[in-house]
C-alpha cells in the first residue's frame, strides 16, 4: 500500500503541464492564458508585459512570455539553478 502511495506521489510530481511550446508569436494574452493557463506572476511597464511560469515538476526553471502591445513578441526558458 505504501509503495502504491509513493508511486502516486511520483506520478503527480511528474504530471505534464501546458508548456510554452503551445505559444506562437503574435498570440494575444487571452490566447496564451487559454493555452498555458494563469502565470505565476506578471510584470512590465508601458506597452511591455511579461508572464512568468514555474512548472511544478521543474521548479528550477522559469518560462517567460513577453508581450508588446498585447501580443506575444518572444518567449522562452530561464534556468534558475544555483540562484
Amino acid at each position: 500500500m505504501i509503495l502504491l502511495f509513493v508511486g502516486f506521489l511520483i506520478l503527480c510530481g511528474c504530471a505534464p503541464w501546458k508548456s510554452v511550446d503551445r505559444i506562437d508569436l503574435g498570440m494575444t494574452k487571452a490566447q496564451v492564458l487559454q493555452q498555458v493557463g494563469k502565470p505565476e506572476s506578471v510584470n512590465g511597464a508601458g506597452n511591455e508585459e511579461y508572464f512568468w511560469y514555474i512548472p511544478a515538476n521543474k521548479f528550477w526553471t522559469r518560462y517567460y512570455v513577453r508581450f508588446i502591445d498585447g501580443k506575444v513578441e518572444s518567449y522562452g526558458i530561464v534556468e534558475t539553478k544555483g540562484e
